[in-house]
């Protein structure tokens, strides 16, 4: 399990309990919170989710996600805004907790369960002007440059871009100097290595001739 705590002076520790010992991992900056103000200022916000429900008895609160998000991106925000009665109300993120594919979050002014039970499947927004280079930093967007390799053709070339057509990723893999689209998703998705940027797909028999 990893939490990640952010700081008052502009960091974040990333820490890893091990045997009951918190171990510092790497620190790295948040995003200024003076984008959160100018996003008040100016009302320009981008929904990235929503709260779902409470855990625990301390007020955290599990998020769900429109995307399929960086933890690197997610723990560099200071701070969110939470939609009540069509109003964007900012919040301070007093840490994180990352289990497997559940993200917990801890705001600093909710401190119950009952409290969090008040935000449970409310959206949440971030500053508009974070919007390009989050979804940059977010799969499938960030295997741009990726290699596609097929589970029987071997290798099929390199991912020039991502569209999202109709609430659908597709990758536009540059094929023998042709983009040949693959969809982001199963069936066609076997593995990815968003460290190592590589897909491995299964393409349905005929795919490859009716898609060039």
């Amino acid at each position: 399990m990893l939490l990640f705590c952010p700081r008052v002076d502009g960091f974040i520790c990333f820490l890893s309990k091990q045997k009951m010992w918190w171990k510092l991992l790497v620190v790295m900056s948040l995003y200024p919170i003076e984008l959160f103000y100018a996003s008040i200022q100016d009302e320009q916000y981008f929904q990235i989710g929503s709260f779902k429900k409470p855990i625990g008895i301390d007020g955290g609160l599990i998020a769900s996600f429109l995307y399929p998000l960086s933890h690197a991106e997610l723990v560099r925000l200071p701070a969110l805004f939470v939609e009540i009665d069509h109003v964007k109300v900012p919040y301070c993120i007093k840490y994180i907790t990352v289990t497997g594919a559940k993200t917990i979050i801890q705001l600093d002014l909710i401190q119950s369960k009952t409290e969090a039970y008040a935000l449970r499947n409310l959206p949440l927004f971030l500053p508009i002007v974070l919007k390009p280079k989050w979804i940059k930093a977010t799969l499938p967007y960030s295997l741009v440059d990726g290699l596609v390799e097929e589970v029987v053709l071997g290798q099929l070339g390199t991912i020039q871009a991502v569209y999202c057509l109709r609430d659908q990723y597709m990758m536009a893999v540059n094929h023998h100097e042709k983009e040949l689209l693959i969809p982001y998703c199963k069936p066609f998705l076997v593995d990815v290595n968003a460290v190592q940027k590589k897909v491995i797909v299964q393409l349905p028999e005929g795919y490859l001739e009716a898609m060039l």
